[in-house]
């Protein structure tokens, strides 16, 4: 009897540990039917229709910029006096200054007609920017509105069509800042801007005379890349830059670095415009060994949708998980998914000001609404999106209120490459800098590339200054991160689980 019990016991165990056996194996070893999770990317670039950029030569490298020539005084500068205001060149220093007459409320300004002396391009985006110091003892408090410049349109009748004014300070005492605002050269109103007014403008509550001054100095103004989004007249812009690699090249350092660390062909979803691309080729960098991205050692990157075919419908359909063959059908609940979006971006389209996403091949686009529809349905462990458009921060929020109103999506970190502003590009790589594509998200990807956590990245993008600017980029166009699932810190390419 205890010889059977013995047996019976001595069996279990066998079971027992013939079972953990199996059990092991199968989580290190999972068969064909164990489904553990994978590493997918949507990777859509749906234009390349840049135009050329170039500074306004004669206006930067003049008087009315850096006000280093005595013998002009102001130059073509206007002062106009609203209220106990003074305006005069200071010559110590080669600044404009603006001071109060008597104590209290102070407003004025000075303008220049740009188009007087300057060629005004239509349908090009004006970015003017202007060093400014605070002379303020005291550190009393200067209130109101405090110091702005801004950009004035008017139509042939010198009728104001719209005004751009930049953020307005009245804190920042006793050292140099700088202000910039940027402002396109039409409207969707399809009203006739022929005329461009330059201000800088003072307007506070409580001034001291003689002791309180305001000083500008170094103004420039440049004129940057154009898009037929924002030319819904028909009219027709000026042609088009000698090379467009901009967002093809920035798509295609994404899908690269995705390779790099790991990623298959089979679970990276490429929609690539690149359509009459001038030199047939697109380059990232002119620092690497790669001349013609689109081969990257004999191995041509596998494009699933391209040029003409990428569209605003198609997009919408490899994102709808209820659409058969879609992209986003595929995607497993244990799958790790990252989303990158390059192109233009608008938050004119829209009525009431929220963004869009813009296709060059059926010239349509699609809203921050039916994105988040789409993206909030897709079924996921993980999942990381990156808009990179101009006003991209816009299009990853609830409404147009930039703020604590971000997509509800509890599993997702979103990173935008600004905030509601305008995102800026290098058309192509020959330029100081040495490559093509955007200004921050090139910098955050080569970052991750160097296994950066999403944190790191985006501090290295944030703080980085690009040479055609001089400045950091939290300063030009404020990019914005969000984590629902606060992993920015730990999660990398070498993390565990990877990115």
């Amino acid at each position: 009897m205890k010889k059977k019990k013995a047996i019976v016991i001595i069996t279990t165990l066998v079971i027992v540990a013939g079972l953990t056996t199996t059990l092991l194996l199968v989580f290190l070893f999972p068969g064909p039917g164990v489904y553990i999770g994978q590493r997918k990317a949507l990777i859509c670039c749906s234009a390349n229709d840049f135009f050329g950029s170039e500074p306004e030569e004669p206006f930067n490298d003049g008087h009315d910029s850096n006000l280093d020539n005595i013998a002009k005084g102001t130059g073509n500068w206007t002062y106009s006096n609203t209220l106990n205001s003074y305006g005069e060149y200071a010559f110590l220093n080669e600044s404009l200054t603006i001071l109060s007459i008597v104590p209290g409320p102070t407003i004025g300004n000075y303008s220049l007609n740009f188009s007087d002396h300057y060629p005004l391009y239509n349908y090009a985006f004006y970015n003017i920017t202007a060093d400014i110091f605070i002379q303020n003892p005291g550190l009393h408090p200067i209130g109101s509105k405090g110091i702005q410049i801004g950009l004035i349109w008017l139509d042939s009748g010198h009728n104001v069509v719209r005004e751009d004014w930049s953020t307005n300070v009245n804190s920042q005492f006793n050292q140099w800042f700088t202000l910039n605002i940027t402002g396109v050269c039409n409207n969707e109103t399809g009203n006739d801007i022929t005329d461009l007014t330059l201000v800088l403008k003072v307007n506070v509550s409580n001034f001291i005379p003689l002791v309180d001054i305001v000083y500008f100095d170094n103004i420039e103004i440049y004129k940057w890349v154009l898009v037929d989004l924002d030319n819904p007249t028909g009219t027709t812009p000026p042609s088009p830059g000698i090379n467009s690699d901009g967002f093809p090249a920035q798509a295609l350092q994404v899908y690269w670095i995705l390779k790099n660390h790991g990623y298959t062909d089979e679970n990276i979803f490429l929609m690539l415009y690149y359509k009459d691309d001038a030199d047939g080729i697109i380059d990232i960098s002119s620092r690497d060994k790669y001349a013609n991205d689109l081969i990257r050692d004999g191995q041509p990157a596998v494009i699933d949708v391209a040029n003409g075919s990428v569209t605003s419908t198609r997009f919408k359909q490899e994102l709808n998980v209820s659409y058969t063959g879609s992209f986003a059908s595929k995607i497993h609940p244990e799958d790790y998914l990252i989303i990158f979006m390059c192109d233009h971006g608008s938050n004119k389209v829209l009525s009431d000001g929220n963004a869009t996403f813009h296709f060059e091949a059926d010239n349509f686009w699609i809203t921050e609404f039916e994105f988040y529809d789409l993206v909030k349905a897709i079924e996921c462990r993980r999942m990381m999106i990156n808009v990179d458009c101009c006003f991209s921060g816009n299009f990853l929020n609830a409404d147009a209120n930039i703020g604590q109103s971000w997509y509800d999506i509890d599993n997702c970190i979103m990173v935008s490459a600004s905030s509601n502003l305008l995102a800026w590009y290098y058309i192509n790589s020959m330029n100081p800098d040495g490559f093509a594509g955007s200004w921050f998200f090139h910098m955050f990807w080569d970052a991750l590339n160097r296994t950066d956590n999403i944190d790191g990245a985006f501090n290295h993008a944030f703080y980085w200054p690009p040479a055609a600017r001089g400045m950091p980029l939290f300063m030009i166009q404020k990019p914005m991160m969000y984590d629902n699932m606060g992993i920015n810190t730990t999660l990398s390419f070498i993390s565990n689980p990877p990115l």
